[in-house]
């Protein structure tokens, strides 16, 4: 006679439950509460949607994780619609049903809530938007209360959080932001939102939809922001107000920002464009700046500098142009012994001898653990100047140099300088201009096996250490991947 586990007895019993939802949904108010997690498990995996939704509706415990579930099994969009409904209709009730108490709905696969326990009964139920008591002190905003909630039949909607990811994107929205705006659109009221992540991204939302879904997040919680779309005047002044609000975000992405060239030197741009910056002042503990494709930060660079903490430990500013003044600016402002990363790709340099540059890597020299210099179109005199500041980097593990225009001399320069490595380190490196027969014209292979036949001999003579070479060629830079293993 064949024995099954307690676990496979179970699951049996779940699947034979949910196999009538109309039946299951009458029984839930019966079950014991513990029960329910390892059944609303049961019933995301069989797409029982009705069941999950009527779940959620009835969960006795204080908060619903959900996060670690959703990403590992990958349910479509009808359950997570189910979820959302099911929380939403908890929102709509003035009298909670007998035995509900949910509170917090955690939609966020890394939260802290989420230890694959669906109601994480070991930790509080509020962990979720909890702040580090090393930060209680700071600057903070106030607890926004919700526009609908201020009867005392709907003060249980005060404690109503949603925890996620937020991504406002009118042109492509994803369930969340389909359920926040579908709920706005009918005059019902919002959640409390705490989302570590709020991203911005392609098309504009409309301002008043807009404005109700910012009013009710919790932006003391956001701890990474991205805004990837173009930019206006009218943008800038709109978001100033709640970036300033985001006091413990570490990490800021920026890209898009296009503002027409007649406009950067007027009062009005200036006037918003330093409301905008200033905002900076107050992200204490931003460690982290990606700017891409900002083409009003030329001449502008000092005046941001000022406005970020001196605790960067990464920072990006790709495709767009920097005059000697930015250079310098940045090589006054960086951090002692904090910055570790720092990403100038794609960036038009204005000097001719990038003694700003140099500066840069001088005060970085001693932290600096990646370096990014890919299509600079950096020349043989620039990078010569720069050589003696890029060879006190001692701490590089990786070093890109891509898309300059760099000869075999020059190259061989930098090896010598870097080689042999302290530590283990990648250079992406461009395959030097001797090698081809124009600018950017094509590749001549016999040109180019010729000079890696000298490289390897000088490698063999220099490096000191094991490496390998290999030859990538992509649809924008040709380059030379070269590891050196200490």
């Amino acid at each position: 006679m064949s024995s099954s586990s307690p676990h496979s007895l179970f699951a049996l019993a779940s699947q034979s439950f949910l196999r009538n939802q109309a039946q299951a949904i009458k029984s839930l108010d019966s079950l014991p509460p513990m029960l329910l997690p390892p059944l609303l498990s049961e019933a995301i995996s069989s797409r029982s949607i009705q069941t999950v939704q009527a779940m959620v509706q009835a969960w006795p415990f204080p908060c619903l994780s959900l996060g670690h579930l959703m990403e590992a099994q990958q349910p479509d969009p009808d359950i997570f619609k189910a979820v959302l409904d099911g929380f939403g209709v908890l929102l709509d009730l003035e009298v909670r049903p007998p035995g509900c108490n949910l509170k917090v709905l955690d939609l966020w696969t890394k939260s802290p809530n989420d230890t694959g326990n669906l109601h994480s009964p070991t930790q509080p139920w509020n962990i979720g938007i909890s702040i580090p008591k090393s930060e209680v002190d700071q600057p903070r905003t106030k607890r926004r209360r919700l526009d609908h909630a201020s009867s005392p039949q709907n003060q249980h909607l005060l404690d109503m959080q949603l925890i996620v990811e937020l991504c406002i994107k009118e042109d492509d929205p994803d369930q969340v932001l389909t359920f926040l705006s579908r709920r706005l659109h009918m005059g019902k009221v919002l959640p409390q939102i705490c989302c570590r992540k709020l991203s911005f991204v392609g098309k504009k939302l409309k301002f008043p939809v807009l404005k109700r879904i910012m009013d009710n997040v919790h932006l003391h919680c956001v701890q990474e922001v991205r805004i990837s779309r173009s930019l206006d005047l009218l943008d800038l002044a709109m978001l100033a107000p709640y970036l300033g609000q985001m006091v413990h975000v570490n990490t800021f992405h920026l890209s898009g920002l296009l503002i027409y060239p007649w406009t950067v030197f007027t009062e009005p741009f200036t006037q918003l464009f330093t409301v905008f910056l200033s905002q900076f002042l107050r992200m204490l503990h931003l460690k982290h700046l990606h700017l891409d494709s900002v083409c009003s930060l030329e001449g502008h660079m000092d005046q941001l500098l000022k406005c970020v903490a001196t605790n960067l430990e990464t920072l990006a500013i790709t495709d767009c142009s920097l005059s000697e003044s930015d250079l310098i600016s940045l090589s006054l402002r960086l951090g002692y012994n904090r910055l570790t990363s720092l990403d100038l790709s794609e960036v038009v340099f204005i000097p001719a001898d990038l003694e700003g540059l140099s500066a840069v890597l001088l005060r970085a020299s001693s932290t600096l653990v990646h370096l990014d210099l890919g299509g600079c179109l950096i020349r043989d005199s620039q990078f010569t100047a720069m050589l003696p500041a890029l060879s006190l980097c001692a701490q590089l593990q990786s070093l890109r140099l891509c898309g300059n225009l760099v000869s075999s001399g020059v190259l061989e320069s930098l090896l010598r300088a870097m080689l042999p490595p302290s530590k283990s380190r990648l250079l992406i490196l461009p395959i030097p201009v001797q090698c081809y027969l124009a600018f950017r014209g094509p590749l001549q292979q016999g040109l180019l096996q010729g000079y890696l036949a000298e490289l390897r001999l000088l490698l063999q003579d220099i490096a000191m250490c094991r490496w390998s070479l290999e030859i990538h060629s992509a649809s924008k830079y040709d380059m030379m991947l070269l590891q050196l293993d200490v």
